[in-house]
Protein backbone atom coordinates (compact mmCIF):
# COMPACT_ATOMS: atom_id res chain seq x y z
CA UNK A 1 0.00 0.00 0.00
CA UNK A 2 2.93 2.68 0.74
CA UNK A 3 4.30 2.02 -3.03
CA UNK A 4 0.72 2.63 -4.42
CA UNK A 5 0.52 6.09 -2.45
CA UNK A 6 4.80 6.81 -3.38
CA UNK A 7 3.57 6.12 -7.38
CA UNK A 8 0.42 8.08 -6.79
CA UNK A 9 2.56 11.33 -5.62
CA UNK A 10 5.17 11.02 -8.08
CA UNK A 11 2.77 10.70 -10.54
CA UNK A 12 1.05 14.05 -9.52
CA UNK A 13 4.80 15.76 -9.28
CA UNK A 14 5.65 14.78 -13.00
CA UNK A 15 2.77 16.10 -13.78
CA UNK A 16 3.66 19.15 -12.08
CA UNK A 17 7.14 19.09 -14.26
CA UNK A 18 5.19 18.20 -17.89
CA UNK A 19 2.77 21.30 -17.86
CA UNK A 20 3.44 24.04 -20.30
CA UNK A 21 2.36 27.22 -20.56
CA UNK A 22 0.20 28.58 -23.32
CA UNK A 23 3.46 29.85 -25.50
CA UNK A 24 5.22 26.39 -24.82
CA UNK A 25 7.30 27.28 -22.38
CA UNK A 26 7.53 25.29 -18.98
CA UNK A 27 6.34 26.76 -15.89
CA UNK A 28 8.12 26.99 -13.41
CA UNK A 29 7.89 25.24 -9.81
CA UNK A 30 6.39 28.09 -8.32
CA UNK A 31 4.39 28.98 -10.73
CA UNK A 32 2.82 25.84 -10.74
CA UNK A 33 2.22 25.70 -6.94
CA UNK A 34 1.57 29.48 -6.55
CA UNK A 35 -1.63 29.56 -3.85
CA UNK A 36 -3.70 31.94 -2.09
CA UNK A 37 -6.52 31.75 0.61
CA UNK A 38 -9.14 34.38 -0.22
CA UNK A 39 -11.61 35.88 2.54
CA UNK A 40 -14.38 35.21 0.06
CA UNK A 41 -14.28 31.64 0.93
CA UNK A 42 -16.46 32.38 4.27
CA UNK A 43 -19.19 33.84 2.01
CA UNK A 44 -18.92 30.55 -0.21
CA UNK A 45 -19.58 28.36 2.21
CA UNK A 46 -22.12 30.71 4.09
CA UNK A 47 -24.35 30.47 0.97
CA UNK A 48 -23.83 26.75 0.76
CA UNK A 49 -24.47 26.11 4.34
CA UNK A 50 -27.85 28.45 4.46
CA UNK A 51 -29.41 26.85 1.27
CA UNK A 52 -28.31 23.20 2.07
CA UNK A 53 -29.64 24.03 5.47
CA UNK A 54 -33.07 24.63 4.01
CA UNK A 55 -33.31 21.49 1.84
CA UNK A 56 -32.48 19.22 4.80
CA UNK A 57 -35.01 21.06 6.77
CA UNK A 58 -37.31 19.08 4.43
CA UNK A 59 -36.21 15.71 4.65
CA UNK A 60 -37.62 15.18 8.40
CA UNK A 61 -40.70 17.34 8.38
CA UNK A 62 -43.38 14.79 7.57
CA UNK A 63 -41.38 12.07 9.52
CA UNK A 64 -41.45 14.05 13.14
CA UNK A 65 -45.26 14.31 12.64
CA UNK A 66 -45.92 11.12 10.71
CA UNK A 67 -49.21 10.73 13.28
CA UNK A 68 -50.40 13.94 12.46
CA UNK A 69 -49.68 13.86 8.53
CA UNK A 70 -51.06 10.01 8.56
CA UNK A 71 -54.22 11.62 9.72
CA UNK A 72 -54.46 15.03 7.57
CA UNK A 73 -53.81 13.45 4.39
CA UNK A 74 -55.17 9.57 5.04
CA UNK A 75 -52.37 7.68 4.46
CA UNK A 76 -50.43 4.96 5.79
CA UNK A 77 -47.22 5.45 8.26
CA UNK A 78 -45.33 3.71 5.32
CA UNK A 79 -46.52 6.53 2.70
CA UNK A 80 -45.22 9.00 5.43
CA UNK A 81 -41.50 6.78 5.97
CA UNK A 82 -41.41 7.09 2.10
CA UNK A 83 -41.19 11.53 2.20
CA UNK A 84 -38.31 10.99 3.95
CA UNK A 85 -36.62 7.58 2.28
CA UNK A 86 -37.28 9.71 -0.97
CA UNK A 87 -34.16 11.89 0.09
CA UNK A 88 -32.37 8.29 0.01
CA UNK A 89 -33.99 6.88 -3.25
CA UNK A 90 -33.74 10.09 -5.23
CA UNK A 91 -29.66 10.41 -4.46
CA UNK A 92 -29.02 6.68 -6.01
CA UNK A 93 -31.11 7.46 -8.70
CA UNK A 94 -29.58 10.74 -10.07
CA UNK A 95 -25.83 10.55 -8.69
CA UNK A 96 -24.02 9.60 -11.91
CA UNK A 97 -25.90 12.33 -13.86
CA UNK A 98 -25.33 14.61 -11.45
CA UNK A 99 -21.54 13.92 -10.87
CA UNK A 100 -21.35 14.48 -14.14
CA UNK A 101 -23.27 17.84 -14.06
CA UNK A 102 -21.05 19.34 -11.38
CA UNK A 103 -17.90 17.72 -12.94
CA UNK A 104 -18.59 19.80 -16.30
CA UNK A 105 -20.40 22.56 -15.32
CA UNK A 106 -18.43 23.17 -12.16
CA UNK A 107 -19.44 24.23 -8.32
CA UNK A 108 -21.48 27.86 -8.82
CA UNK A 109 -23.91 26.39 -11.84
CA UNK A 110 -24.20 22.90 -9.81
CA UNK A 111 -25.37 25.04 -6.66
CA UNK A 112 -27.84 27.53 -8.71
CA UNK A 113 -29.09 24.54 -10.05
CA UNK A 114 -29.66 22.45 -6.97
CA UNK A 115 -30.74 25.64 -4.97
CA UNK A 116 -33.62 26.17 -8.19
CA UNK A 117 -35.09 22.76 -7.72
CA UNK A 118 -35.09 23.12 -4.16
CA UNK A 119 -37.11 26.15 -4.40
CA UNK A 120 -39.86 24.91 -6.95
CA UNK A 121 -40.13 21.99 -4.63
CA UNK A 122 -40.80 24.42 -2.10
CA UNK A 123 -43.37 26.31 -3.67
CA UNK A 124 -45.48 23.06 -4.79
CA UNK A 125 -45.62 22.42 -1.33
CA UNK A 126 -47.43 25.24 -0.81
CA UNK A 127 -50.23 24.19 -3.12
CA UNK A 128 -50.52 20.80 -1.14
CA UNK A 129 -52.60 21.66 1.86
CA UNK A 130 -55.72 20.24 1.29
CA UNK A 131 -56.30 16.11 2.65
CA UNK A 132 -56.67 15.06 -1.29
CA UNK A 133 -53.54 16.58 -1.58
CA UNK A 134 -50.83 14.20 -0.81
CA UNK A 135 -49.68 13.53 -4.33
CA UNK A 136 -49.18 17.32 -4.76
CA UNK A 137 -46.95 17.26 -1.08
CA UNK A 138 -45.11 14.05 -2.71
CA UNK A 139 -43.93 15.42 -5.82
CA UNK A 140 -42.66 18.85 -4.32
CA UNK A 141 -41.10 16.70 -1.64
CA UNK A 142 -39.39 14.88 -4.67
CA UNK A 143 -38.14 17.78 -6.18
CA UNK A 144 -36.05 18.83 -2.75
CA UNK A 145 -34.92 15.24 -2.09
CA UNK A 146 -33.94 15.00 -6.23
CA UNK A 147 -31.11 17.80 -5.53
CA UNK A 148 -29.58 15.91 -2.36
CA UNK A 149 -26.86 14.23 -4.84
CA UNK A 150 -24.89 17.69 -5.02
CA UNK A 151 -25.76 19.00 -1.13
CA UNK A 152 -24.37 15.89 -0.13
CA UNK A 153 -21.36 15.42 -2.76
CA UNK A 154 -20.13 18.87 -2.47
CA UNK A 155 -18.83 20.00 0.96
CA UNK A 156 -15.53 18.24 0.31
CA UNK A 157 -15.06 19.94 -3.03
CA UNK A 158 -16.40 23.12 -1.63
CA UNK A 159 -13.48 22.48 1.04
CA UNK A 160 -10.66 21.64 -1.34
CA UNK A 161 -11.66 24.46 -4.15
CA UNK A 162 -11.85 27.02 -1.33
CA UNK A 163 -9.87 26.40 1.72
CA UNK A 164 -6.47 25.75 2.76
CA UNK A 165 -5.50 22.27 3.57
CA UNK A 166 -5.17 23.04 7.39
CA UNK A 167 -8.62 24.18 7.38
CA UNK A 168 -10.43 21.72 4.57
CA UNK A 169 -11.61 18.95 8.15
CA UNK A 170 -12.87 22.36 9.60
CA UNK A 171 -14.58 23.42 6.24
CA UNK A 172 -16.00 20.13 5.12
CA UNK A 173 -17.26 20.02 9.15
CA UNK A 174 -19.43 23.39 8.72
CA UNK A 175 -20.59 21.96 5.76
CA UNK A 176 -21.94 19.49 6.85
CA UNK A 177 -23.02 21.96 10.18
CA UNK A 178 -25.15 23.90 8.18
CA UNK A 179 -26.61 20.55 6.97
CA UNK A 180 -27.55 19.17 10.12
CA UNK A 181 -29.01 22.76 11.59
CA UNK A 182 -31.69 22.13 9.13
CA UNK A 183 -32.52 19.17 10.52
CA UNK A 184 -32.43 20.33 13.66
CA UNK A 185 -34.53 23.46 13.00
CA UNK A 186 -37.14 20.96 11.30
CA UNK A 187 -37.30 18.54 14.71
CA UNK A 188 -38.12 21.91 16.63
CA UNK A 189 -39.77 24.07 14.58
CA UNK A 190 -42.07 21.66 12.88
CA UNK A 191 -43.85 20.25 15.68
CA UNK A 192 -44.53 23.55 17.45
CA UNK A 193 -46.25 24.97 14.17
CA UNK A 194 -47.84 21.76 13.20
CA UNK A 195 -50.08 20.67 16.14
CA UNK A 196 -52.15 17.71 16.73
CA UNK A 197 -55.66 19.65 16.20
CA UNK A 198 -59.28 17.77 16.62
CA UNK A 199 -59.97 20.03 13.06
CA UNK A 200 -57.83 19.20 10.05
CA UNK A 201 -58.79 22.39 9.66
CA UNK A 202 -56.29 23.95 11.98
CA UNK A 203 -54.06 21.14 11.31
CA UNK A 204 -54.07 22.31 7.60
CA UNK A 205 -53.69 25.97 8.85
CA UNK A 206 -50.27 24.45 10.74
CA UNK A 207 -49.25 23.01 7.35
CA UNK A 208 -49.61 26.00 5.40
CA UNK A 209 -47.65 28.44 7.75
CA UNK A 210 -44.66 25.89 7.49
CA UNK A 211 -44.30 25.53 3.78
CA UNK A 212 -44.65 29.67 3.36
CA UNK A 213 -41.94 30.02 5.77
CA UNK A 214 -39.66 27.45 3.73
CA UNK A 215 -40.34 28.28 0.14
CA UNK A 216 -39.70 32.35 0.66
CA UNK A 217 -36.57 31.66 2.59
CA UNK A 218 -35.47 29.11 -0.19
CA UNK A 219 -36.07 32.25 -2.70
CA UNK A 220 -34.22 34.63 -0.61
CA UNK A 221 -31.38 31.73 -0.75
CA UNK A 222 -31.40 31.26 -4.59
CA UNK A 223 -31.38 34.67 -5.10
CA UNK A 224 -28.03 35.31 -3.26
CA UNK A 225 -26.77 32.10 -4.69
CA UNK A 226 -27.06 33.46 -7.90
CA UNK A 227 -25.67 36.92 -7.43
CA UNK A 228 -23.04 36.05 -4.97
CA UNK A 229 -21.72 32.14 -5.64
CA UNK A 230 -18.57 31.79 -7.62
CA UNK A 231 -16.68 29.13 -8.77
CA UNK A 232 -12.94 28.38 -8.28
CA UNK A 233 -10.75 31.06 -6.47
CA UNK A 234 -8.16 33.05 -9.15
CA UNK A 235 -5.56 30.68 -7.14
CA UNK A 236 -5.71 27.66 -5.57
CA UNK A 237 -5.71 27.72 -1.82
CA UNK A 238 -3.20 25.27 -1.25
CA UNK A 239 -0.67 23.00 -3.02
CA UNK A 240 -2.59 19.80 -2.21
CA UNK A 241 -5.27 21.34 -4.42
CA UNK A 242 -2.78 22.75 -6.69
CA UNK A 243 -1.74 19.27 -7.45
CA UNK A 244 -4.81 17.84 -7.82
CA UNK A 245 -5.70 20.19 -10.72
CA UNK A 246 -2.49 19.66 -12.46
CA UNK A 247 -3.34 15.81 -12.56
CA UNK A 248 -6.53 16.81 -13.99
CA UNK A 249 -5.65 18.93 -16.12
CA UNK A 250 -2.52 16.49 -17.49
CA UNK A 251 -5.34 13.65 -17.80
CA UNK A 252 -8.52 14.02 -18.77
CA UNK A 253 -10.31 10.92 -18.34
CA UNK A 254 -13.95 10.18 -18.39
CA UNK A 255 -16.32 9.20 -15.10
CA UNK A 256 -15.54 5.24 -15.38
CA UNK A 257 -12.17 5.52 -14.80
CA UNK A 258 -12.22 6.67 -11.24
CA UNK A 259 -14.82 4.60 -10.54
CA UNK A 260 -12.85 1.38 -11.37
CA UNK A 261 -9.86 2.77 -9.45
CA UNK A 262 -12.19 3.19 -6.54
CA UNK A 263 -13.72 -0.59 -6.80
CA UNK A 264 -10.22 -1.93 -6.60
CA UNK A 265 -9.92 0.29 -3.23
CA UNK A 266 -10.26 -2.21 -0.85
CA UNK A 267 -10.03 0.06 2.13
CA UNK A 268 -12.34 2.48 0.52
CA UNK A 269 -14.81 -0.24 0.09
CA UNK A 270 -15.01 -1.06 3.98
CA UNK A 271 -15.31 2.38 4.63
CA UNK A 272 -18.17 2.46 2.29
CA UNK A 273 -20.05 -0.11 4.37
CA UNK A 274 -19.20 1.10 7.95
CA UNK A 275 -20.27 4.47 7.07
CA UNK A 276 -23.17 3.22 5.33
CA UNK A 277 -24.05 0.93 8.41
CA UNK A 278 -24.16 3.99 10.26
CA UNK A 279 -25.61 6.78 8.44
CA UNK A 280 -28.08 4.19 7.48
CA UNK A 281 -28.99 3.97 11.59
CA UNK A 282 -28.89 7.46 11.84
CA UNK A 283 -31.31 7.77 8.54
CA UNK A 284 -33.99 5.18 10.51
CA UNK A 285 -33.80 7.31 13.95
CA UNK A 286 -34.88 10.63 12.23
CA UNK A 287 -37.10 8.52 10.40
CA UNK A 288 -38.96 6.55 13.02
CA UNK A 289 -38.13 9.02 15.74
CA UNK A 290 -41.70 10.07 16.33
CA UNK A 291 -43.27 6.35 16.02
CA UNK A 292 -40.90 4.73 18.29
CA UNK A 293 -41.44 7.45 21.08
CA UNK A 294 -44.80 7.72 20.98
CA UNK A 295 -44.93 3.77 21.56
CA UNK A 296 -43.72 4.43 25.40
CA UNK A 297 -44.95 8.02 25.91
CA UNK A 298 -48.69 9.59 25.02
CA UNK A 299 -49.35 12.93 23.33
CA UNK A 300 -45.16 13.13 22.86
CA UNK A 301 -44.90 14.93 19.77
CA UNK A 302 -43.21 18.24 20.67
CA UNK A 303 -41.16 15.82 23.13
CA UNK A 304 -40.23 13.53 20.09
CA UNK A 305 -38.92 17.07 18.53
CA UNK A 306 -37.07 18.02 21.05
CA UNK A 307 -35.16 14.56 21.31
CA UNK A 308 -34.29 15.05 17.64
CA UNK A 309 -33.25 18.21 17.75
CA UNK A 310 -30.90 17.79 20.84
CA UNK A 311 -29.43 14.65 19.30
CA UNK A 312 -28.76 17.29 15.93
CA UNK A 313 -27.73 19.59 17.90
CA UNK A 314 -24.82 17.79 19.64
CA UNK A 315 -23.86 15.97 16.75
CA UNK A 316 -23.52 19.23 14.86
CA UNK A 317 -20.98 20.41 17.98
CA UNK A 318 -19.43 16.77 17.25
CA UNK A 319 -18.67 17.57 13.43
CA UNK A 320 -16.92 20.44 14.20
CA UNK A 321 -14.80 19.34 17.00
CA UNK A 322 -13.50 16.18 15.32
CA UNK A 323 -12.87 18.38 12.14
CA UNK A 324 -10.75 20.26 14.11
CA UNK A 325 -9.20 17.25 15.93
CA UNK A 326 -8.16 15.95 12.65
CA UNK A 327 -6.60 19.12 11.36
CA UNK A 328 -4.55 19.36 14.77
CA UNK A 329 -3.77 15.82 14.98
CA UNK A 330 -4.21 14.11 11.57
CA UNK A 331 -5.00 10.76 13.81
CA UNK A 332 -7.55 9.77 11.42
CA UNK A 333 -8.55 6.05 12.47
CA UNK A 334 -7.75 6.56 16.02
CA UNK A 335 -10.39 9.20 16.17
CA UNK A 336 -12.81 7.03 13.82
CA UNK A 337 -12.74 3.97 15.64
CA UNK A 338 -13.07 5.94 18.89
CA UNK A 339 -16.36 7.71 17.63
CA UNK A 340 -17.67 4.45 15.85
CA UNK A 341 -17.65 2.89 19.23
CA UNK A 342 -18.84 5.58 21.44
CA UNK A 343 -21.46 6.01 18.89
CA UNK A 344 -22.48 1.93 19.60
CA UNK A 345 -22.18 2.35 23.19
CA UNK A 346 -24.58 5.46 22.74
CA UNK A 347 -26.92 3.76 20.99
CA UNK A 348 -27.64 1.24 23.47
CA UNK A 349 -28.27 3.60 25.78
CA UNK A 350 -30.88 5.20 23.90
CA UNK A 351 -32.81 1.98 23.06
CA UNK A 352 -32.69 0.64 26.78
CA UNK A 353 -33.69 3.92 28.59
CA UNK A 354 -36.67 4.03 25.69
CA UNK A 355 -37.74 0.99 26.84
CA UNK A 356 -37.60 1.53 30.66
CA UNK A 357 -39.19 4.64 29.88
CA UNK A 358 -37.30 7.08 32.16
CA UNK A 359 -37.87 10.35 30.21
CA UNK A 360 -34.73 12.23 31.57
CA UNK A 361 -32.69 9.95 30.64
CA UNK A 362 -33.74 9.43 27.05
CA UNK A 363 -32.85 13.27 26.73
CA UNK A 364 -29.14 12.29 27.69
CA UNK A 365 -28.36 9.56 25.96
CA UNK A 366 -29.82 10.70 23.09
CA UNK A 367 -27.97 13.79 23.41
CA UNK A 368 -24.53 11.66 24.08
CA UNK A 369 -25.61 9.50 20.73
CA UNK A 370 -25.90 12.74 19.02
CA UNK A 371 -22.79 14.00 19.41
CA UNK A 372 -21.10 10.78 18.02
CA UNK A 373 -23.30 9.31 16.07
CA UNK A 374 -24.03 12.43 13.91
CA UNK A 375 -20.81 13.41 14.76
CA UNK A 376 -19.11 11.22 12.65
CA UNK A 377 -20.77 11.96 9.20
CA UNK A 378 -18.19 14.97 8.80
CA UNK A 379 -15.45 11.76 9.36
CA UNK A 380 -16.60 10.09 6.93
CA UNK A 381 -16.17 12.48 4.52
CA UNK A 382 -12.63 13.15 5.50
CA UNK A 383 -11.49 9.31 5.61
CA UNK A 384 -13.01 9.27 1.95
CA UNK A 385 -10.65 11.93 1.02
CA UNK A 386 -7.65 10.90 2.79
CA UNK A 387 -8.43 6.77 1.27
CA UNK A 388 -8.74 8.15 -2.73
CA UNK A 389 -6.79 11.26 -3.40
CA UNK A 390 -6.34 12.63 -5.89
CA UNK A 391 -9.77 10.67 -7.05
CA UNK A 392 -12.09 13.99 -7.49
CA UNK A 393 -14.45 14.46 -4.71
CA UNK A 394 -17.64 14.80 -6.06
CA UNK A 395 -17.64 10.88 -7.28
CA UNK A 396 -15.63 9.79 -4.06
CA UNK A 397 -18.14 11.14 -1.88
CA UNK A 398 -21.22 10.48 -4.17
CA UNK A 399 -20.42 6.71 -4.40
CA UNK A 400 -19.88 6.89 0.15
CA UNK A 401 -23.24 8.62 -0.09
CA UNK A 402 -24.93 5.87 -2.37
CA UNK A 403 -23.95 3.02 0.05
CA UNK A 404 -25.39 5.26 3.59
CA UNK A 405 -28.63 5.82 1.53
CA UNK A 406 -29.00 2.33 0.30
CA UNK A 407 -28.55 0.71 3.99
CA UNK A 408 -30.99 3.56 4.90
CA UNK A 409 -33.73 2.39 2.59
CA UNK A 410 -32.98 -1.03 3.88
CA UNK A 411 -32.83 -0.12 7.16
CA UNK A 412 -35.74 2.10 7.34
CA UNK A 413 -38.22 -1.15 5.25
CA UNK A 414 -37.21 -3.41 7.79
CA UNK A 415 -37.58 -1.52 10.83
CA UNK A 416 -40.30 0.43 10.07
CA UNK A 417 -42.13 -3.23 9.32
CA UNK A 418 -40.48 -5.07 12.67
CA UNK A 419 -42.20 -1.94 14.15
CA UNK A 420 -45.34 -1.72 12.74
CA UNK A 421 -45.65 -5.93 13.57
CA UNK A 422 -43.77 -6.34 16.63
CA UNK A 423 -43.49 -3.38 18.65
CA UNK A 424 -39.95 -1.34 18.89
CA UNK A 425 -38.14 -3.86 21.05
CA UNK A 426 -36.94 -5.57 18.05
CA UNK A 427 -35.93 -2.29 16.21
CA UNK A 428 -33.66 -1.38 19.25
CA UNK A 429 -31.72 -4.47 19.13
CA UNK A 430 -31.59 -4.90 15.21
CA UNK A 431 -29.89 -1.07 15.18
CA UNK A 432 -27.75 -1.79 17.42
CA UNK A 433 -26.35 -4.90 16.29
CA UNK A 434 -26.03 -2.66 13.04
CA UNK A 435 -23.85 -0.40 14.58
CA UNK A 436 -21.55 -3.26 16.03
CA UNK A 437 -20.81 -4.92 12.65
CA UNK A 438 -19.81 -1.25 11.13
CA UNK A 439 -17.70 -0.56 14.19
CA UNK A 440 -16.12 -4.01 13.56
CA UNK A 441 -15.46 -3.13 10.15
CA UNK A 442 -14.39 0.41 11.35
CA UNK A 443 -11.39 -1.64 12.85
CA UNK A 444 -10.28 -3.43 9.68
CA UNK A 445 -9.74 -0.69 7.99
CA UNK A 446 -5.54 1.12 7.86
CA UNK A 447 -4.81 4.01 8.04
CA UNK A 448 -3.98 5.68 4.84
CA UNK A 449 -3.38 8.77 4.54
CA UNK A 450 -2.89 9.44 0.69
CA UNK A 451 -3.55 13.75 0.83
CA UNK A 452 -1.76 14.00 3.66
CA UNK A 453 1.01 12.23 2.14
CA UNK A 454 0.73 14.15 -1.27
CA UNK A 455 0.43 17.08 1.12
CA UNK A 456 3.83 16.60 2.81
CA UNK A 457 5.57 15.26 -0.66
CA UNK A 458 4.53 19.19 -2.15
CA UNK A 459 7.18 20.83 0.17
CA UNK A 460 10.19 18.97 -0.82
CA UNK A 461 8.93 20.11 -4.87
CA UNK A 462 11.68 22.66 -6.03
CA UNK A 463 14.45 21.08 -3.47
CA UNK A 464 15.00 17.57 -4.71
CA UNK A 465 13.21 18.56 -8.42
CA UNK A 466 16.71 17.03 -10.47
CA UNK A 467 16.07 13.89 -8.87
CA UNK A 468 12.23 13.98 -9.73
CA UNK A 469 13.20 15.28 -13.40
CA UNK A 470 14.91 12.24 -13.85
CA UNK A 471 12.75 10.06 -12.64
CA UNK A 472 9.61 11.80 -14.89
CA UNK A 473 12.72 11.75 -17.96
CA UNK A 474 13.09 8.30 -17.45
CA UNK A 475 9.24 7.33 -17.87
CA UNK A 476 8.67 9.12 -20.54
CA UNK A 477 11.65 7.08 -22.33
CA UNK A 478 9.60 3.91 -21.11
Amino acid sequence: MTEDKDKDLSEVLCVNNQVKTANGNEKSDSDLLQTKVYKKRWLMLSLFILYTGMSNFQWIQYSIISNIVTRYYGVSSLTVDWTAMSFMGYYVIFILPTTYMVDRWGLRWSNIIGCSVTCLGSWIKVLSVNPDRFYVTFIGQSLVASTQTIVLTLPGRLAAQWFDANEVSTATSLSIFGNQMGIALSFLITPIIVKNHESLDDIGAGLSHLFWGVAIIMSIALLLVITLFEEDPKLPPSKTRALQKLKQMEVEESIIQPIKRLFKNKYYLLLCNSYGLSIGVLNVVGTLLNQIYLAHFEHGEEDAGRIGLAMIITGMIGSVSFGVILDKTHKYKETTVSVYFLSMCGQILFSTFTFLEIKWMVYLSAIFLGYFLVGYVALGYEMCAEYTYPESEEITAGILNVANNVYGIVLILIMGRLLEVYGDIPVHVGLCTTLIIGCVTTMLTKDVQRRQDAKNGSHYIGVEQSDKDKECNGREKN
